[in-house]
């Protein structure tokens, strides 16, 4: 049975309460022809084990593969024989090169009398690196002893320091965690440490992951993790499997499929896994993944979090006779007041991937003891200074523990959750607190009612940060 604090205020027309449940040599692709002295260019967890097919290619034993040097361009398609780039040149060494001539102008299609019209807007993938930021130095990311993990107001304090990935967006805004401890500003350092043309392989494999993804079998300790990775204009896919649990690293090795989605990627990827709680419960996991061959292979380190989470409401003093809003109403004002009904939350959790230098996303979870599931999932995006955001939530329909519960599966119900009509990610203080405004569907003539939730991950000790520790 979920043990739940509630604390209900009532103030200024406002319900507020707290609820405390529980990523050769380089081919230099240049085309010159000289031709009358004119320079022109010409143009869930049954998965299978085993490794994956790989497809016999025939390779020039003098070139390698090289990554994209454009950040955030994604890994070149290992299907394209002239795949690779120019590698960036070394500080202080910046090589001339011609530049091409524009190429002819697309000439405009011609406009039809009944244009189509443009789809509804949906979250789009999160926006990509494209650059990173140093790490901070030791000693210099230091939060406030008063600062209170459990206390939504600390959403709403600019004085405090986030835990960043690295990774920043073409618009200023930059990847976050969703914690408190220094386990992302170790990997970043420790990423600055190796020799340049190290450096710029294994952020560029970072900024190439579009999202991660890992499932931990409860009773066999199996855990297997899912990467989206931009390859040429592809996203590929990539599984990895072996087991986790409390001490040494583990290793994993690529598989078919998991996680509902088959393996399409080729390159090689393999590595090691290891829970870093103290408590060795394996809420925090760190991979540590290596993609590609030598001379180009790329380390991408990510960290993964999975816990439970407290709840803060905000339901606004106002609002419409919406027999659906009624319904959600009451559902909360259960949840905090505890009451003796199955019709209020449950269990709460908060998952995030965290990719360094990278990306990194979120998934929160509530689940009614009605099984009825609200859960969205986007970017852990935030300015640098400040919290606010505006980014658009997908809504998840799937409670992916449902499978290990024989007693509930399948059994998900998703009425609440098809009567909010938009969810948005509007705070996030990179500390593990994010507030969520969701808005009600439009239904004939009442007001769209609107109220956020503000998620407060529960956050434990993680071991000490050494290079032995994170192999």
């Amino acid at each position: 049975m979920l043990k739940v604090l509630s604390e209900l205020v009532y103030r200024k027309n406002t319900w507020r309460f707290l609820m405390l449940p529980m990523l050769h040599k380089h081919t230099i692709i240049t085309a010159a022809l000289l031709a009358s002295l004119s320079l022109t260019a010409c143009g869930k967890k049954k998965d299978v084990f085993s490794e994956p097919k790989k497809e016999a290619t025939q390779t020039d034993s003098n070139k390698t593969s090289d990554t994209n040097d454009k950040l955030g361009g994604g890994l070149p398609d290992p299907a394209d024989p002239n795949a690779g780039s120019k590698p960036q040149p070394l500080p202080g060494k910046q090589p001339s090169t011609p530049t091409p001539p524009p190429p002819p102008k697309t000439p405009e299609a011609p406009q039809t009398s009944n244009p189509t019209p443009p789809p509804a807007p949906v979250p789009t993938t999160p926006p990509p690196v494209v650059g990173t930021r140093p790490a901070p130095a030791p000693g210099t990311n230091v939060i406030p002893g008063d600062y209170n993990e459990k206390d939504p107001n600390s959403l709403n304090r600019d004085n405090l320091t986030k835990r960043m990935t690295g990774g920043v967006t073409e618009d200023g805004l930059v990847y976050t965690s969703s914690s408190t401890d220094e386990l992302l500003n170790y990997l970043r350092a420790r990423n600055e440490k190796v020799s340049y043309e190290t450096r710029r392989l294994n952020n560029e494999a970072a900024a190439s992951v579009q999202s991660a993804k890992m499932s931990v079998d409860g009773l066999s300790g199996d855990v297997i993790i899912t990467l989206k990775i931009k390859e040429g204009n592809d996203i590929k896919v990539y599984n990895v499997a072996g087991s986790s649990g409390e001490g040494a690293a583990s290793p994993v090795r690529s598989v078919r499929a998991g996680n509902g989605e088959r393996s399409t990627g080729t390159r090689a990827l393999e590595g090691t896994v290891k829970c870093v709680d103290l408590d060795g419960l394996c809420e925090t996991t760190f991979a540590r993944l290596k993609i590609g061959s030598s001379p180009t292979s790329a380390i991408i380190n990510i960290v993964f979090r999975n816990s439970s989470a407290d709840l803060f409401f905000k339901l606004p003093g106002n609002y419409s006779d919406n027999p659906e809003y009624l319904v959600l109403r009451e559902f909360m004002r259960n949840t905090y007041l505890n009451e003796n009904t199955q019709d209020k939350v449950k269990s709460v959790k908060m998952s995030s991937f965290e990719v360094v230098n990278g990306r990194s996303g979120f998934t929160v979870l509530m689940k009614g003891g009605n099984s009825e599931l609200l859960a969205f999932a986007g970017p852990l995006l935030a300015p640098e200074a400040g919290t606010g955001v505006n980014i658009p939530l997908s809504r998840i329909a799937k409670d992916q523990e449902d499978t290990l519960d024989l007693i509930s599966l399948n059994n998900t119900k998703l009425t609440y959750a098809n009567w909010i009509g938009e969810a948005r990610l509007v705070a996030n203080n990179g500390l593990g607190q994010i507030r969520l405004a969701l808005k009600m569907r439009k239904r004939a003539t009442y007001a769209q009612d609107q109220f956020a939730i503000t998620f407060m991950r529960k956050i434990k000790p993680i071991v000490d940060l050494t290079d032995d520790n994170l192999k």
